[in-house]
């Protein structure tokens, strides 16, 4: 039975000998990289979500398909005008406003905005912006929104579609053997042989091929990514490792043994997967063991510790923030739900103790700001805690002056590690994914539901109070555009 992450590791790996997942493919890409992860984050949010939300669906009506050609049309002649604007650079950044925060009055990308500066190559780099846009970007006539093009490309392969071919010799098994559990009944049905063929041959390829006439005009020898495994931007990659472009996976959050976009590629054949991208930047020496496990048997792939560039940059500067001596909580969305995050011991925590609570959004969770201060004031803990500074001010600034750390399971806990701020956990998760911490006596699991949780947190509170903070500058390695 599949319980934690753990489990569903095993489960997929299980998978990966039983049947024979690198057959599966669209002309020569193999699908199984989608596959697997899809399959990975469908258990997560299965075992993990708590609720589920009904969307409502609009009406096909005659109308409606009416306006969705007309924009559709629309966005075919924008693909063509869009392509006329791409310039030549060396190097290719692709995030989102999920990678932003707010600094210099516009959204500053905390990764690659902190590299380019560092390394002066603004007038060799470009943008490619997935998700929504935002109009007050740092370096703004570098960024190129690709989402409107990409529609209109893919809708005019539609109407002209290219012959291919997609074999996926006992995929048939595969959804076989899932269905004998009621558990993956969605999956199957989702990704059945049918819906996975369109799938890959009328959505997928032709993305692929969209990306490659944009790489071609840009002529990068780089491309850095923020999150490959996102359907849009594994089509970017599969363009860029096929046309022998240099990929580079940035590390944006935990990359640890149970999480399968980054561990456990043990079943990856000799020349690869297009799908993923071939480098690997890491932030600590953690996560780039986890990725070493398996890079080390594939001469295609490497890793290497370059440091998080934002919190380098933060530390190289003489700064001083307003707040001091406070806890930051570092909240994440889903699967975890509101009640979730503020069990009734930590609620009683902040009531009844004389700490001070920072409790910082995750970037997915902004739109929820004034649901969170709702329920946290129906609980009487909003006057008690700061949640606007907490979110707004950098992350780095934060930790500069915070006592203790604490959250689930975020990656925030390796930034923590960073500046010596001892983190809890409140989530077994986070035992899973950050044991090397664990270990090295830089985080503990709490229980919050321990009918102790709360005196084991004032002792760890007492203990960690004073600990001195790292003020140590973690350089790149090199100059990183060469």
């Amino acid at each position: 039975m599949i319980k934690n992450r753990v489990d569903i590791k095993d489960f997929i790996l299980e998978i990966e000998k039983k049947f024979p997942v690198n057959h599966w493919k669209v002309g020569t890409i193999n699908l199984w990289p989608y596959i697997r992860i899809k399959l990975f984050f469908y258990l997560i949010n299965t075992l993990e979500q708590k609720e589920v939300s009904n969307k409502t669906i609009k009406k096909n009506n005659i109308i409606e398909r009416f306006k969705i050609i007309f924009r559709n049309v629309r966005a075919m002649f924008r693909y063509l005008k869009w392509m006329r604007t791409l310039p030549k650079k060396d190097f290719l950044f692709v995030g989102a406003d999920a990678h932003r925060v707010d600094y210099k009055k516009a959204r500053f990308n905390r990764f690659f905005d902190t590299l380019i500066e560092t390394h002066e190559i603004e007038a060799r780099s470009i943008y490619f912006e997935y998700g929504i846009d935002s109009k007050k970007q740092y370096n703004q006539q570098s960024i190129y929104s690709f989402s409107e093009a990409l529609k209109g490309y893919v809708f005019f392969k539609k109407i002209s579609p290219n012959s291919l071919e997609v074999t996926l010799n006992q995929y048939d098994f595969f959804l076989i053997f899932l269905g004998k559990d009621k558990l993956f009944e969605k999956f199957v049905k989702v990704y059945s042989r049918e819906r996975l063929i369109n799938w890959a041959s009328k959505e997928f390829y032709p993305k692929v091929m969209f990306f490659k006439r944009a790489l071609t005009a840009i002529k990068p020898k780089k491309v850095l990514i923020l999150c490959y495994y996102l359907e849009d931007i594994f089509a970017l990659t599969t363009a860029a490792n096929q046309l022998n472009i240099e990929t580079i996976e940035m590390q944006h959050g935990p990359q640890s043994d149970v999480h399968l976009a980054y561990s456990n590629w043990f079943s990856i054949p000799d020349s690869g997967y297009d799908m993923i991208p071939k480098n690997y930047w890491c932030w600590d020496i953690g996560s780039y063991n986890v990725i070493q496990n398996w890079v080390k048997s594939n001469q295609n792939y490497s890793v290497k510790v370059i440091g998080n560039p934002w919190i380098t940059y933060w530390k190289a500067k003489e700064v001083n923030y307003k707040h001091q001596n406070y806890i930051l909580y570092s909240l994440q969305p889903s699967p975890l739900t509101i009640n979730q995050l503020f069990p009734e011991s930590i609620l009683n925590f902040i009531k009844n103790n004389p700490y001070k609570w920072f409790i910082r959004l995750h970037p997915r969770q902004l739109n929820e700001i004034g649901k969170i201060k709702s329920f946290l004031k129906n609980k009487d803990v909003l006057s008690l805690v700061n949640i606007d500074d907490a979110t707004t001010d950098p992350l780095p600034l934060l930790f500069s002056k915070a006592t203790l750390h604490v959250t689930h399971f975020s990656g925030t806990i390796i930034e923590a590690s960073f500046f010596n701020i001892y983190t809890v956990l409140l989530n077994e998760i986070g035992v899973f994914s950050f044991q090397d911490l664990i270990s090295s006596q830089k985080a503990v699991y709490l229980n919050p539901n321990d009918v102790n949780f709360q005196p084991k947190l004032d002792a760890v509170i007492q203990q960690n109070n004073y600990l001195p903070r790292d003020k140590n500058v973690t350089s790149f390695q090199g100059n990183l555009f060469e």
